[in-house]
C-alpha cells in the first residue's frame, strides 16, 4: 500500500513538475514572438529590424543554460555559495552608482555595460533575496525569534531593498519588499513584526519616493486624473492597444500602437501589443499560462521534502507570479506605472536569465528525494490562508 502511493504521489509530481515547465516555456515563446512584433519598426530605424529578435534570442539561449544548471544544483548544501551570490548582488548594485561603471538610461542607474551588454542587478537581486532568506529562514524550525531570526532577515531585505531604491527602482524594491514580507510569515515571523517593520520601511520609502523622485509623483497624478498627456500618455496609449484587438486581434504583426504611439511596447507594456495583435484570446492565453505556473508551484510547494525547499519554491513562484500582476495591472491602468515586466515575455536579457534561472531552481528543489525521509508538518500560507503541507526533512 505504501508503494503504491508512494507512485502515486510521484506521478503526481511529475505531472505538476511538467505543468510547471510548459508554462515557463509557452510564455517564453510567446515573448519571442511579441518581442520581434512590437520591436521591429523600432528597430528597422535603427538599420536592422531584427536586432531586438536577436538579442532576445541569445539570451533564450542563455537562460535556458541557467534553467537547466539551476534545475540540476542542490540547492539545500549551497548554504555558503548561497551567501556569497547574496554578497556579490549588494556588490553590483552599490557599483550602479558609481561614475564610468553604471550606466544612467532614462534618469536611472539601473545597468552595469558588460562589453556589448548591459546587465541589470535589481534582476539578479530579486533571485538572490529569495535564496538567501529561504536559506536563513530554514534554519528556525517553527517561531521565527526576533533578535536571532526576523531582525537579521529584514535587514537583509532593507539593504537590498534601500539599494534598489536609490538607483531609483521603487517599483522593483516594493516587488521584493513584499515577497520578502510573505516569506518571513511562511518563515515563523509574527504579523505584528512585519507590519511593524516593513509598515515602516514603506511609509519611509514612499516618503522618499514622493520627495526626492518627482516624476513618481507626476505618474500618480496622471493615473487618478485619466490625463492622456505628459505621464499619463503611456497608459492612455496602452488602453487604446488593449481595446483595438476585440476578440482575435488585428493580427500578429499588424498592430499600429508600435509604430511609436505606444512608448515602451516591446518592454514593460508588451501585453498590450499582445492585446492589439492578438486579441482577447492572446490575452487570456499569457494570462492562464501564468494562472497554471503559479497553480503548478502551490502543488509543488505542498510537496516539498524541507522547510528550505517548501520556501524556495514559495518565495520564487510569488516572485514570478506577482511581478505578472504588477505588470498586467499598469498595462490596465489599475495601478499606477512602475518599471516593471512581464516575466519571460517582456524584451530583457537580465530578466528572461534570471526568471527561467529562477524557474530551474524550483524545478531542482521539487525533484523527489531518491530515499524516503521521516515526515513532518510545517504550516504554510498561501493565497490568503492557511493550508497544511506536509514537507519532509
Amino acid at each position: 500500500m505504501n508503494n503504491q502511493n508512494n507512485d502515486e504521489t510521484a506521478a503526481g509530481l511529475a505531472v505538476w513538475r511538467t505543468i510547471f515547465m510548459a508554462s515557463v516555456f509557452t510564455l517564453a515563446a510567446l515573448g519571442v514572438v511579441l518581442v520581434y512584433s512590437a520591436s521591429c519598426v523600432r528597430a528597422a530605424a535603427g538599420g536592422i529590424d531584427s536586432i531586438f529578435l536577436q538579442r532576445q534570442l541569445l539570451w533564450l539561449v542563455l537562460g535556458v543554460g541557467g534553467y537547466a544548471v539551476a534545475s540540476r544544483i542542490d540547492w539545500a548544501r549551497r548554504g555558503r555559495w548561497i551567501g556569497a551570490l547574496f554578497l556579490l548582488t549588494l556588490l553590483l548594485l552599490a557599483a550602479v552608482r558609481i561614475p564610468g561603471v553604471g550606466a544612467k538610461v532614462n534618469g536611472a542607474y539601473r545597468w552595469l555595460r558588460l562589453g556589448g551588454f548591459n546587465m541589470q542587478p535589481s534582476e539578479l537581486a530579486k533571485f538572490a533575496a529569495v535564496l538567501a532568506l529561504s536559506a536563513f529562514l530554514s534554519r528556525f524550525p517553527a517561531k521565527l525569534p526576533f533578535w536571532r531570526g526576523f531582525l537579521p532577515a529584514g535587514l537583509m531585505v532593507g539593504v537590498v531593498g534601500g539599494l534598489v531604491v536609490i538607483e531609483p527602482d521603487v517599483g522593483t524594491a516594493a516587488l521584493i519588499g513584499a515577497v520578502a514580507g510573505s516569506m518571513l510569515v511562511v518563515g515563523g515571523a509574527r504579523w505584528w513584526q512585519i507590519a511593524l517593520i516593513f509598515g515602516g520601511a514603506a511609509s519611509g520609502a514612499a516618503w522618499f519616493g514622493v520627495h526626492k523622485f518627482d516624476y513618481i509623483l507626476k505618474r500618480v497624478e496622471a493615473w487618478q486624473t485619466n490625463s492622456i498627456e505628459g505621464a499619463g500618455y503611456q497608459i492612455h496609449m496602452s488602453k487604446v492597444a488593449l481595446g483595438s484587438g476585440g476578440v482575435t486581434g488585428m493580427g500578429l504583426g499588424e498592430g499600429p500602437a508600435k509604430l511609436f504611439y505606444l512608448p515602451e511596447a516591446h518592454t514593460d507594456f508588451i501585453f498590450a501589443i499582445a492585446g492589439q495583435e492578438l486579441g482577447l484570446v492572446g490575452c487570456l492565453t499569457i494570462v492562464g499560462a501564468f494562472g497554471a505556473l503559479v497553480v503548478a508551484g502551490i502543488k509543488l510547494l505542498g510537496r516539498a521534502r524541507d522547510k528550505f525547499s517548501g520556501l524556495l519554491i514559495y518565495g520564487a513562484v510569488m516572485m514570478l507570479g506577482l511581478q505578472a500582476a504588477f505588470n498586467l495591472a499598469v498595462v490596465t491602468a489599475s495601478i499606477p506605472p512602475k518599471g516593471i515586466s512581464l516575466p519571460f515575455v517582456s524584451f530583457g536579457g537580465s530578466g528572461l536569465f534570471i526568471a527561467l534561472t529562477t524557474a530551474g531552481a524550483v524545478l531542482s528543489v521539487s525533484r523527489p528525494p531518491r530515499r524516503a525521509k521521516m515526515p513532518d508538518a510545517v504550516l504554510v500560507y498561501v493565497c490568503g490562508g492557511a493550508r497544511q503541507a506536509t514537507i519532509h526533512n
